[in-house]
């Protein structure tokens, strides 16, 4: 059932992701801000405690709500219903392809605007976070990550990784570096830690391997003071190192500019997002065949 709630969740994303009004992230500030209003405490919105307090409820909620499920389809479309709400906000070859609309029309402001929601994700960093890397960062955090959490832990795992993506930034701007935003990004990295690196590794079988797994070495023997930010360098750069590939006589090709390299980015996602599935599918007909 899991396999087959991850198929109509990804059906029915791709269907109603061609809709404006779909994908926007309404409901978890809604819910911040009525749960803000029932408890107007402006010292515990600060405090480490804050991030517990906001997730206990919808999980729980979820749990107990499964537990009265006795119908393995009611089951399914529960499950199918929650993944869905869990992805994205937004499809990423949408925002990626607005973003190439906007350059093609020459409308920077627009590109400048798009590139700068790309761009955001966790412990970003101007330095050394590239468009490309970025966009790996955005495919994990709206794909892959919801996906393998799911997995994992069914409905429950998936709201957990998608209400604990969006915590750090969303506390971020009630309170700038309180502990309560500190707390939810340590919570969020504990989450992505083990996702984030299969992400890399789905990434790298759907380009260069062995750049990406060159790439990795670099990383191998980081600080363990580092481990937060080393995870989103790891998906933000080893999957960037498997762009390029071998021609058939043995040259190395990489994308000739942004346009392609975008480009390429969607097509590894999809052909990622496919090892996954497989992945998926395995092991669903390993347990139905016990």
């Amino acid at each position: 059932m899991t396999f087959l709630g991850i198929l109509l969740a990804l059906v029915l994303e791709r269907a109603l992701g061609h809709y404006a009004w779909w994908g926007r992230p309404v409901l978890f500030l809604g819910y911040m801000r009525a749960l803000r209003a029932i408890l107007p405490l402006p010292r515990l919105w600060a405090s480490s405690w804050a991030p517990a307090l906001l997730l206990a409820p919808p999980l729980a909620a979820l749990y107990y709500a499964r537990g009265l499920i006795d119908s393995p389809f009611l089951d399914l479309i529960v499950s199918g219903g929650v993944l869905l709400f869990c992805l994205g906000p937004r499809d990423l070859s949408e925002d990626v392809h607005s973003l190439l609309e906007a350059r093609a029309r020459g409308d920077r402001e627009a590109a400048l605007q798009l590139s700068r929601a790309l761009l955001r994700g966790p412990h970003a960093d101007p330095t050394r976070r590239t468009l490309i890397g970025a966009l790996f960062i955005q495919s994990h955090e709206r794909l892959f990550g919801v996906l393998l959490w799911f997995f994992a832990a069914g409905p429950v795992g998936a709201l957990l990784y998608r209400l604990a993506s969006r915590l750090p930034r969303a506390l971020n701007e009630q309170v700038p570096d309180s502990r309560a935003a500190r707390a939810a990004e340590t919570l969020h990295d504990l989450l992505a830690w083990i996702p984030a690196r299969v992400t890399a590794l789905l990434y790298g079988l759907a380009g260069s391997l062995d750049d990406a797994l060159r790439a990795w070495r670099n990383h191998a023997f980081g600080a363990m003071e580092q481990w937060r930010t080393g995870t989103w360098a790891i998906l933000a750069e080893v999957p960037a190192a498997s762009l390029s590939a071998e021609e058939a006589d043995g040259a190395v090709a990489v994308p000739a500019n942004l346009e392609e390299s975008l480009g390429e980015v969607l097509r590894m996602q999809r052909r990622a997002l496919l090892v996954l599935l497989a992945f998926f599918a395995f092991f669903a007909t390993g347990a139905l065949m016990q």
